[in-house]
């Protein structure tokens, strides 16, 4: 009688356990934001909050950080339209921006204003960290951006820094070199070296717009980057979860169907309808290569950046064969253009740390 009663309590309480699991298994979903972004309220926008907001709701975004320099726009005093589609939010932030060091940080869900650091004699590492502290200290994240803009920070410039965990691995903006020069390494390099040293910190990808009137390649238009967040839900605080636990992948307009890791395991499906949809857009603005193999590449890279495997396919995985520091994938679309040429457009997927066979 006793077995009977046990077997029949846990049969309910596993049956309500899968179920409760699978819920929040199918609940679990892809998320478009945008961390970055300026209005009129800066001084050198051209578009007002609202207007700016109502762009990224009228093209399928689902969240928004409105990040004015040493501002805070309260999410409350925006004017979205009514009857709008509800998975769309606005998360608090500000760009925390030290003209002195040019050190921008987006300060992500925040409660209020950060401040910013006024002292000239600090370091950039100093500078940084008064960011990340300052901007903790408000309820909020730090995202450190566009490390390339005037080549102000340097690869040790943030391993001097903690509890940084995000940075601008791609701007849209025109003027922030992602991509170096002769003398500087592009802003991916930075990111194999601090991962290679033993930070733990993940890519983000960002639009950075100032111009909504004209559309242009010459100007910093919207929609240029973007990330793509798998959460349960669409609020302030797991989107900010989620990042911090790298479940999501920067884009510059690869879009992918899926991207699933674990320690020693890395596997990636492209999604060509919706990358190629992504591609009609007049805004975006790929890398141009003077040689190239038109279709996706999928390189799983590690330690010192690494390529340790090479896919022109649609989907790829890779297994861990040795210990290593990280694992990571990126995803290349290649396309031919009419100058001559091509240029490139890509995702990155977040690193596995520690990874082991």
């Amino acid at each position: 009688m006793f077995r009977s009663v046990f077997k029949f309590i846990l049969l309910i309480f596993l049956s309500v356990f899968i179920a409760v699991s699978g819920a929040s298994a199918q609940q679990s979903k892809w998320y478009k934001g945008n961390t970055h972004v300026h209005t009129t309220l800066s001084g050198h926008a051209d578009t007002t909050p609202d207007e700016v907001a109502k762009w990224y709701l009228d093209r399928d975004y689902n969240f928004l950080i409105l990040s004015e320099h040493n501002k805070f726009i309260d999410p409350e005093t925006i004017n979205l339209p009514e009857g709008r589609r509800e998975d769309f939010i606005l998360i608090p932030g500000e760009e925390v921006t030290d003209d002195d060091h040019v050190v921008h940080s987006t300060a992500m869900n925040i409660e209020d204003l950060v401040p910013w650091n006024k002292d000239a004699n600090s370091s950039v590492t100093q500078a940084i960290q008064f960011h990340v502290d300052a901007t903790h200290d408000h309820g909020g994240t730090t995202i450190l951006n566009h490390p390339n803009f005037e080549y102000a920070i340097r690869t040790g410039d943030i391993l001097g820094t903690h509890d940084l965990y995000m940075f601008e691995l791609y701007n849209g903006h025109n003027a922030v070199n992602n991509y170096g020069d002769e003398k500087h390494i592009s802003t991916e390099v930075m990111w194999d070296s601090l991962l290679s040293q033993g930070m733990k910190i993940y890519g983000v990808s960002s639009d950075d717009a100032h111009q909504f009137q004209v559309m242009s390649p010459n100007v910093s238009n919207p929609g240029r980057g973007w990330v793509m967040v798998k959460a349960d839900e669409l609020s302030s605080e797991a989107m900010t979860e989620a990042m911090l636990k790298g479940d999501f992948y920067s884009t510059s307009g690869v879009l992918l169907k899926s991207i699933k890791s674990s320690s020693n395991h890395y596997a990636v499906t492209v999604d060509p309808e919706k990358t190629a949809e992504a591609l009609k857009s007049t805004v975006l603005r790929g890398k141009y290569v003077k040689d190239g193999k038109a279709g996706f590449r999928i390189e799983y890279i590690g330690p010192e950046g690494e390529i340790l495997s090479t896919t022109y396919n649609e989907s790829a995985k890779y297994s861990v064969s040795e210990p290593m520091t990280y694992l990571r994938v990126k995803i290349t679309y290649t396309r031919a253009i009419s100058e001559g040429g091509f240029e490139e457009y890509y995702a990155w997927g977040q690193p596995v740390f520690d990874a082991e066979p």
